[in-house]
């Protein structure tokens, strides 16, 4: 894992030697591109037991193609864990048979992407679960919608895809949303180990981008912001539903906010919209903090996650080595927003001169 984390480490340095974020990290020996930066939009709600909030995102799917103006290449089923070429010539028909044709009361889970292999990092793609997860004693299902990194740089893209975002928490109840920058893995689960590595080195220098849970299938039956909930960090664009306004008292949080920076609150729906910044933003450790990102954390600090089980993370400062976490120990990563400065990681991570003078 250390060569690995080497590896991850040295394709970092080449992306802000170039600025070239778009840059895929490119495996040899496989001749994959298992890695990338992405902007990926999630959305965690009940009710993916119904056939009609199924069906609503399979018509929301529809518009993300044609908001991207892509064609998937692939897609796969992990139920029947089998991967093909994308069904082009019959879709969208053969997807709304797959939906309909399936037990309500079992898991619906698809993966499409753009790549011609689910082994590759898409630029654009869609992960849809519905109910395969347990939580507060009722199933919840989370749907992701992949961008290539530069897509919010045009400004006419910026604002539709804040107002594709929007779109879903106007029209359906959802619990919890989050748009931001992530690190890209394959849709191909088999393929996922290098992209944890990569996960870890990325988080340490860019605090503005969010990092993979790590699965849990326990029943979680308080009411308390858990895991599975996503009550986790600050992000580009946040909604929380009603139940988690209800904790953070939406009141108090609306006075919070501060006109001096650009975060902006919206009451939609029953919750509220939170954009921080008027676009994504990495957040680079050792220089100027975004102040919209940092109002929106002391926002929903009260109800952040506590002892969130990432999916791996380095075990300490001083070793610098990816290994898994106990859930305590994340607590690390979730305050990331809270410290004053990065003084350790600078350390490690000084911030070249060419970036500084942006």
């Amino acid at each position: 894992m250390g060569e690995l984390f080497q590896q991850a480490e040295a394709w970092l340095d080449r992306i802000e030697q170039t600025q070239d974020y778009t840059l895929p990290y490119v495996d040899l020996e496989s001749k994959t591109e298992p890695v990338r930066l992405n902007l990926m939009m999630s959305f965690w709600f009940y009710d993916g037991d119904q056939l009609s909030v199924r069906e609503y995102f399979f018509n929301k799917i529809l518009e993300y193609i044609k908001l991207t103006g892509i064609e998937f290449q692939q897609e796969a089923s992990v139920n029947k864990q089998r991967e093909r070429k994308f069904r082009k010539d019959g879709f969208p028909e053969n997807w709304i048979e797959d939906i309909r044709g399936k037990k309500l009361d079992s898991s619906l889970v698809y993966y499409f992407s753009d790549q011609p292999k689910m082994s590759f990092a898409p630029k654009y793609g869609v992960k849809a679960s519905f109910s395969p997860d347990f939580a507060n004693n009722e199933w919840y299902s989370t749907v992701n919608f992949i961008f290539p990194f530069d897509f919010t740089k045009n400004s006419d893209k910026r604002l539709q895809c804040i107002e594709f975002f929007k779109s879903f928490v106007r029209e359906i109840k959802v619990e919890q949303a989050y748009c931001g920058y992530r690190v890209g893995q394959p849709l191909d689960f088999t393929q996922a180990v290098p992209w944890q590595t990569f996960d870890t080195a990325t988080a340490y220098r860019y605090i503005g981008l969010d990092i993979e849970k790590k699965s849990q299938t326990s029943a979680v039956t308080n009411d308390e912001p858990s895991l599975e909930k996503g009550v986790r960090s600050t992000a580009w664009l946040v909604y929380l539903g009603q139940p988690w306004l209800e904790k953070l008292d939406e009141v108090q949080a609306i006075q919070k906010q501060d006109p001096n920076t650009p975060l902006r609150l919206e009451p939609i729906n029953g919750g509220v919209f939170f954009k921080a910044d008027e676009a994504p933003q990495l957040a680079r450790i050792g220089l100027p903090r975004p102040q919209g990102y940092q109002a929106l954390n002391n926002i929903i600090k009260p109800i952040r996650e506590k002892m969130l089980p990432l999916t791996q993370y380095a075990d300490s400062l001083a070793e610098w080595e990816p290994v898994f976490f106990q859930p305590e120990q994340c607590d690390w990563w979730l305050e990331r927003w809270d410290r004053e400065d990065d003084a350790e990681l600078l350390k490690k991570y000084p911030v070249p001169e060419h970036l500084k003078s942006e």
